[in-house]
């Protein structure tokens, strides 16, 4: 068997390359792909070869199904749907650990955005959102727009978000956000939007731009006692009066990368057999549900969404691609193309 895989030879470059692929071992799956998505920001650095040294495969983010299975997987068969973290690739092989099921009923494209939508998810979760508490999301991008998504979930009362690029802005109106800011073309508009809440602060602020002058802002705007999630890295420094902000609200500033969370979690119990005492059971079995969220368990909570008609991200779907495209497609993603927001690569005809 062969694959057809998106590789970085260069800055700034992707070309399609044939691989070969090989039969699933013990605990692997054969997966066909189906639908991957487009993630401009990380891609981007991963493109100019500033997160690893190129050369690299590219993607990290896909919907596939099983073709077949190796020996001793016991969580999903062949024909069934999973997402995976995973490179652009036709055809590959990866561990069964790896794969979260998608239910019957739930968007197969949008299923394919599920890397961005648990980073959303646990930034929600790490904020402490409550309900009735109003939230600024900062920045709308993929992320930023998902978070925007979930706070509303949640019972964030009003979502208010913020961009510089005014397309952005449009789309959050269309996934039903009532309150957005231009903080280019209008510098005063958070703060004049606070005073039309007649509120002196937001509760809760997620940072989602990618850069530290927003995180500076964010300090300034979050009340007394709130919270600041930082959703993004940034390779500029925050200013030392930013600092001043939070010790004086007693306000806390949250980490929310998404990698400081288990992805999945695997149990031994004690049980009792035919005999005294109770013994530690053999195989390891999955550990999920509340209390303890793994990625894992919030890649599940997204699908259930979808299953459910819940989210609806059709409005940021701005591109769809053959997977023949992708080197066309990233020439989008190396310019920082202001029109691609979602973009999905199609891999069956």
């Amino acid at each position: 068997m062969r694959a057809v895989v998106a590789w970085i030879p260069e800055p700034g470059r992707v070309e399609l390359v044939p691989q070969p692929v090989r039969e699933p071992g013990k605990g692997e799956l054969l997966l066909k792909a189906l639908y991957s998505s487009m993630s401009p920001g990380t891609e981007s650095a991963l493109m100019a070869g500033t997160i690893l040294p190129l050369p690299q495969k590219l993607g990290y983010s896909m919907v596939a199904e099983v073709i077949r299975v190796g020996p001793g997987v016991q969580t999903v068969r062949p024909g069934e749907r999973v997402v995976v973290t995973a490179e652009h690739a036709s055809l590959l092989v990866v561990d069964e650990k790896l794969a979260t099921p998608v239910p019957d009923g739930a968007d197969l494209e949008q299923a394919a955005f599920f890397n961005l939508a648990h980073t959303a998810l646990y930034a929600v979760r790490q904020s402490g959102l409550q309900l009735g508490e109003s939230c600024l999301v900062m920045g709308q991008g993929l992320v930023g727009a998902l978070t925007a998504c979930f706070a509303r979930a949640a019972g964030a009362v009003p979502v208010v978000v913020s961009d510089v690029v005014d397309g952005r802005l449009a789309v959050a109106r269309a996934m039903g956000i009532t309150h957005t800011v231009n903080p280019q073309s209008n510098p005063a508009g958070l703060r004049d939007l606070l005073h039309q809440l007649k509120m002196d602060g937001f509760p809760v602020i997620f940072e989602a731009t990618g850069r530290r002058e927003p995180l500076a802002q964010a300090l300034e705007h979050v009340g007394e006692r709130g919270r600041v999630v930082m959703m993004s890295q940034g390779r500029d420094a925050l200013p030392p009066e930013a600092l001043q902000h939070l010790m004086m609200k007693g306000a806390r500033l949250i980490g929310g990368y998404i990698n400081s969370k288990p992805f999945n979690l695997y149990r031994s119990d004690l049980v009792i057999m035919d005999h005294w005492p109770p013994v530690v059971t053999a195989d390891l079995q999955r550990h999920g549900g509340s209390g303890c969220w793994t990625s894992d368990d919030d890649i599940r909570v997204f699908l259930r969404f979808l299953q459910y008609r819940d989210l609806d991200l059709t409005p940021l779907i701005s591109h769809r691609f053959h997977y023949s495209e992708i080197p066309q497609a990233y020439d989008l993603v190396w310019h920082k193309s202001p029109e691609l927001m979602g973009g999905i690569i199609a891999w069956q005809e």
